[in-house]
């Protein structure tokens, strides 16, 4: 088993995507893995809380003003940017409905799970994570009205809670198990990411639920909507990292990683049996989108972060003059 897991960790990018593929090429597979998405999203987030560091943690957390901006930017932001490329294409209402509501819903979970796998800011991640998804609730409904005149149905308070708790019952099953084999825990990093990358795997099969039928019935508007759904998610990508360039490549890259990673699974759940088909549809696409999307830029980013690695490692030099970003 550890084997297994450790192999996971090293290609975890490769893994998460093949989960996507068989999902999609093997509908049966994607209705089997469906019903367990909540178990998967619990999963990966343990294993990414089993490879944080606490100090770390701290000192991310002690930058306020940093990441406050980012979860406005990342909560609120993208809403706005939204709205603003919606009054200039102008989209029909059923598409208009999907874009809107992937732009209301908070930051995945599986940021903090991708951020491990790239190597980003995991703690962040975890912030983001964390304030989007108890803020979400509240703001979802009042901005579905006030941008796009919708009205949902949503208890707040039960909401929050629920969504808490998978990430807050993932936190402590993570500490207990830290407690009970820590030494096991910090001497197997590749195996505690094989965890996260297992559950991801699962939950990009069970998101392909639905789609290859999509893709038969509608061939051109499904590929249409997919490389729609790539082209949001990585511009709002770059968007967040040009906008906390400032703060450092690894921070920056992290604030685009949740910039353009949203809990796409909140929204069906939002809009219910209110959905409209097109809407339907390119969430399904955003899935495709979310699940592959690291995998097809791991290398690039390894690229744009090995600088400041090799700045820092410099600086730890005796005599050496090289800062880092």
């Amino acid at each position: 088993m550890k084997q297994l897991l450790r192999g996971a960790g090293r290609h975890g990018a490769a893994i998460v995507i093949s989960g996507v593929v068989l999902g999609l090429i093997l509908p049966f597979l994607a209705a089997i893995a469906r019903p367990y998405l909540a178990i998967a999203i619990f999963i990966f987030t343990f294993g990414s809380f089993l490879k944080f560091d606490s100090n770390s943690f701290k000192t991310e957390v002690a930058n306020v003003k940093r990441n406050m901006l980012m979860v406005l930017w990342a909560t609120f932001g993208i809403p706005l940017v939204m709205i603003l490329i919606m009054t200039v294409f102008r989209p029909g209402p059923e598409l208009a409905q999907g874009l809107l509501f992937w732009s209301l819903v908070p930051a995945s979970p599986a940021c903090v799970a991708f951020a491990s796998i790239l190597r980003l800011n995991a703690p962040i991640a975890l912030l983001a994570t964390i304030f989007g998804t108890v803020l979400a609730p509240f703001y979802i409904p009042g901005l579905a009205a006030l941008l796009g005149g919708y009205r949902i149905d949503i208890d707040p308070v039960s909401t929050c809670i629920h969504l808490v708790l998978l990430i807050g019952g993932a936190s402590v099953a993570a500490i207990v198990v830290k407690q009970l084999a820590g030494g096991f825990v910090r001497d197997n990093p590749e195996a505690m990411t094989g965890i996260s990358v297992l559950a991801m795997f699962l939950a990009g099969m069970g998101s392909m639920r639905g789609m290859q039928a999509h893709l038969l019935s509608q061939p051109l508007t499904s590929l249409e909507f997919v490389v729609m759904a790539y082209a949001l998610l990585f511009g709002a990508e770059l968007l967040g990292a040009f906008l906390f360039w400032r703060y450092g490549r690894a921070a920056a890259l992290t604030a685009g990683l949740i910039s353009g990673t949203r809990t796409i699974t909140l929204a069906w759940v939002v809009l219910g049996d209110h959905i409209l088909p097109l809407a339907d549809l390119f969430l399904a696409a955003s899935m495709v989108a979310k699940y592959t999307a690291p995998g097809l830029t791991k290398s690039l980013l390894a690229r744009l972060i090995a600088p400041a690695a090799e700045g820092i490692g410099m600086a730890s030099q005796p005599g050496a003059t090289a800062t880092a970003e």
